[in-house]
């Protein structure tokens, strides 16, 4: 393995805000890719506004193209400096490099550009709504946040709890909905005539959002409303449940094993600079408060002082 040049490897803590040398120079490349993410976000929203593309429709195509150099560059420097992630077993410079461009920020890294080269590289199709998933860009702000990857990876560890309440979310949605066609599709041909008319409104009733485009008439229609709306409320509990549940248990897991980690490297009860980098870099991957942090290597070594006085 080649040798991690130094460069690369202040380049690396900087871009993934870990840097303690330069962490000026992190906290200001945050707030600068922070401002470039919140402005493409709001330049696609104002270039939905007629009035505003057609007088400003050249500034802002200017601001996209300079955009997407910026996130260019930090693209491929992100997969330069990826091969001083903390190694894994046998892992090679190649295969991390690899593991971030397939990741779920290497993904959104290149979904951020990705539109504006399609667009170059395809002028003659119609690729006009490809500008609106410019407004993805803002997924690139989770490389400051891990709360999106927190709440997939917690909805996976419950997938069986998860499925089993969707299951019966549809449930809910089909047999209502049936039950409502057969109530209301004389009364209301327009809009209960059909089984999937019927199923939207059963969706909108079930969720609690209730647009009152269609409300049913007969006295078994608002017998079959109530128990829809009621179903709804025992499912979407059901739902936020699980969810609710699975995070937080994410959460204390994340304490544990930091916990874990940090009484293995601080085995002699005492903290060197290297050991306090490697105590930062795992609580940005637990994603953990620095107040948190603190507290935990505090009583941590509290813990070995008493022992060692023991002793």
């Amino acid at each position: 393995m080649t040798p991690i040049t130094p460069l690369r490897q202040r380049l690396f803590l900087i871009l993934e805000l870990q840097s303690q040398q330069d962490l000026r120079a992190a906290r200001v490349f945050s707030w600068v890719l922070t401002l470039m993410v919140l402005s493409n976000v709001l330049a696609v929203i104002l270039e939905s506004v007629p009035s505003i593309e057609a007088q400003y429709g050249l500034s802002l195509q200017l601001f996209d193209l300079f955009s997407v150099a910026f996130f260019s560059i930090e693209y491929l420097l992100r997969i330069w400096t990826a091969a001083d992630r903390p190694p894994k077993k046998h892992a090679t410079e190649t295969r991390r490099r690899l593991a971030y461009v397939f990741s779920f920020h290497g993904l959104v890294d290149l979904l951020a550009i990705l539109p504006f080269f399609l667009q170059a590289l395809l002028p003659g199709l119609d690729l006009r709504f490809l500008r609106i998933i410019r407004v993805m860009r803002i997924l690139k702000l989770s490389h400051y946040s891990t709360a999106l990857e927190d709440l997939l990876a917690s909805i996976y560890a419950e997938r069986d709890a998860f499925v089993s309440a969707l299951y019966l979310l549809v449930l809910s949605i089909l047999i209502t909905s049936c039950l409502m066609y057969f109530a209301e599709h004389a009364l209301q041909p327009d809009k209960l005539g059909t089984i999937p008319d019927a199923m939207w409104w059963s969706i909108v009733t079930i969720t609690t959002v209730g647009y009152g485009d269609v409300t049913p008439l007969s006295p078994w229609g608002k017998v079959i409303g109530a128990f829809t709306a009621l179903s709804g409320i025992f499912t979407a509990a059901l739902l936020t449940g699980i969810v609710a549940s699975a995070f937080a248990a994410r959460v204390r897991t994340h304490e544990l094993k930091f916990t874990t980690e940090v009484e293995e490297l601080l085995k002699d009860g005492h903290v060197d600079a290297k050991e306090q980098r490697t105590i930062e870099h795992l609580r940005h991957e637990y994603s953990l408060t620095e107040e948190h942090a603190r507290a935990i290597v505090q009583q941590i070594l509290e813990e070995k002082s008493l022992l060692n006085a023991k002793r």
